[in-house]
């Protein structure tokens, strides 16, 4: 019976410690978007994607959320995401251009045949990739579909429901 009280407290503790880094997180993310529209929403100088096509398999699936983080140096081999009209697409840089004393880049995904079309201009670079959560980004895209918020909301009221219950105590005779 202790063990299981034990069991209960620490995953209450868990859920709401979650909780409270999601609601912080998002709440960090919503005001950066209404003061600075103009910028992707950064968190610690982190900015993070998800990845929407299968373009970097195996390195990056669809699905998976990458960070990526400002850089001063962008060469060869650098995974990177850029803005490409209203979409930020993550691949890796195939070469580095220098015309008149400016640098251009010219990307491809691992998983396509071809270099992207567009010769991208350092001001297009959101950042270089730093590390990536696999998976993450689909459960993220779920929540964001009207099934996915009814069944979100339905897991927090059982959540907080099964929190409420308390265990019947035994009496000694």
């Amino acid at each position: 019976m202790l063990k299981m009280k034990m069991i209960k407290k620490v995953s209450q503790v868990i859920f709401w410690i979650f909780l409270v880094i999601i609601a912080l997180y998002s709440t960090f993310i919503i005001v950066q978007k209404l003061f600075f529209k103009d910028k992707t929403p950064n968190f610690f100088g982190y900015k993070n994607f998800i990845v929407l096509t299968g373009s970097m398999k195996p390195t990056l699936n669809e699905g998976d959320i990458v960070f990526v983080k400002e850089a001063k140096e962008i060469k060869e081999n650098d995974i990177i995401a850029f803005k490409e009209g209203n979409s930020v697409i993550t691949h890796r840089v195939f070469e580095v251009y220098k015309e008149d004393g400016k640098e251009y880049y010219i990307t491809k995904g691992d998983a396509n045949s071809d270099t992207d079309q567009e010769l991208l201009e350092k001001e297009n670079i959101e950042g270089k990739y730093s590390f990536k959560i696999p998976f993450l980004g689909r459960v993220i895209l779920f929540f964001q579909k009207p099934m996915g918020i009814i069944i979100l909301f339905m897991l927090l009221g059982i959540c907080l429901f099964l929190s409420s219950i308390k265990p019947k105590e035994k009496k000694n005779i």
